[in-house]
C-alpha cells in the first residue's frame, strides 16, 4: 500500500517517503511496530482524502511539495536505498518499523555533510554498554562523522537510565524534558533549537514523545509528554526554516492502538511537516 496522494513520479518529487516494517531491533515487549507504515497509509488513505486523490491540507496551509511514495524496504536495504534518493537531491521520509531504523536511514547520508538530529522521544536512546538496537541510536549515530551530536537536541524525554544521564553529559547532548518545555514555552523552545542546530537537519520523532492519552499505539508508552498540538506546533516550526534535509516518524504500534488514532496522528503529522516544508 502506498499513500494515494503522494502522487509525484520520483524524478519530479521533492520528498521520497519509504517504509520499514521492520522491528528486529526492538527490545520493547509490545510487538507490533513493524506493521506501522501499513496502517499510516491505510489510514491516511480512508481518512485524510476526498475522493481518490484529493488530500485533506494542513491549517499550514496548502501542500505545494511534490511527493513520491517509494513503497516498503527491508531493513538491510534502507542505507543503499536513502543514498539513492540523497544522490538525487531528494528529502527522504521514512516510516518505522522501531528506532533502530533511524542508524540505518542516517548511514545513507554523505559522510562530508555535517547534520544535527532533533530527536523527539520519550526515550533518551543513548545507551552504550549494548549497541545497536533502539536503546542506542544516538550513541551509535554519535560515531559517525557526520553527526554533530553537539549541535543536536533531544525534546520530550522523561524516562532516562543512570547510564544515559551520563552519556548525555559526556557527549554534550542539550535535552528538553517535557517539564522543561511547559516551563520556559514552545516558542523558547524553537528558538533555542535553531540557534543549536546547523544548517543541516535530521527530524526523527518516537511517537511515545506524546503522552499516551493522544498515542496509545506505541511499543513504550511513558506518561507525562508532550500533547499532539505542540508536537504538531513544533514540526510545523521546523520544516519551515528550509534545513530539514530527512525526516523520520518511527514506533507506531497498531495491534495496541485505539481506533486507529496513533496511526491517524501520524500520517497528520507527517502531512503537518510537508505542509510547512521549504525545499532547499
Amino acid at each position: 500500500m502506498k499513500f494515494p496522494w503522494a502522487k509525484s513520479s520520483f524524478e519530479e518529487s521533492d520528498c521520497v517517503i519509504i517504509g520499514v516494517p521492520d522491528e528486529s531491533g526492538s527490545r520493547a515487549s509490545r510487538v507490533g511496530a513493524q506493521l506501522g507504515p501499513y496502517f499510516i497509509r491505510k489510514v491516511s488513505s480512508s481518512r485524510d482524502v476526498y475522493g481518490p486523490t484529493r488530500i485533506a491540507q494542513s491549517l499550514s496551509g496548502e501542500i505545494k511539495t511534490k511527493i513520491h511514495d517509494l513503497g516498503d524496504v527491508k531493513k538491510e536495504d534502507v542505507e543503499k536505498t536513502i543514498r539513492y534518493i540523497v544522490e538525487n537531491n531528494k528529502v527522504p521520509v521514512t516510516l518505522g518499523g522501531d528506532h533502530s531504523i533511524t542508524t540505518e536511514v542516517l548511514k545513507g547520508f554523505p559522510t562530508d555533510r555535517e547534520i544535527s538530529l532533533i530527536y523527539m522521544d520519550a526515550h533518551p536512546d543513548i545507551i552504550s554498554s549494548e549497541r545497536h538496537y533502539f536503546g542506542s541510536v544516538i550513541f551509535d549515530v554519535s560515531q559517525f562523522n557526520n553527526i554533530n551530536i553537539t549541535a543536536s537536541v533531544e525534546v520530550g524525554i522523561r524516562d532516562p537510565e543512570v547510564e544515559e544521564i551520563i552519556n548525555i553529559r559526556k557527549l554534550g547532548l542539550k535535552t528538553f524534558t517535557t517539564y522543561e518545555i511547559y516551563d520556559i514555552g514552545m516558542k523558547n523552545v524553537l528558538k533555542e533549537i535553531e540557534k543549536i542546530a546547523t544548517k543541516n537537519i535530521y527530524l526523527s520523532i518516537d511517537m511515545d514523545v506524546l503522552d499516551p492519552a493522544f498515542a496509545p499505539g506505541v511499543g513504550s508508552p511513558s506518561p507525562g509528554g508532550i500533547s499532539a498540538v505542540r508536537l504538531m506546533y513544533l514540526v510545523k516550526n521546523i520544516a519551515s526554516w528550509g534545513r530539514l534535509v530527512g525526516i523520520d516518524i518511527m514506533e507506531t504500534n497498531p495491534k495496541y492502538d485505539i481506533q486507529d488514532m496513533t496511526s491517524h496522528l501520524a500520517a497528520n503529522i507527517l502531512i503537518e511537516i510537508l505542509a510547512a516544508l521549504k525545499i532547499r
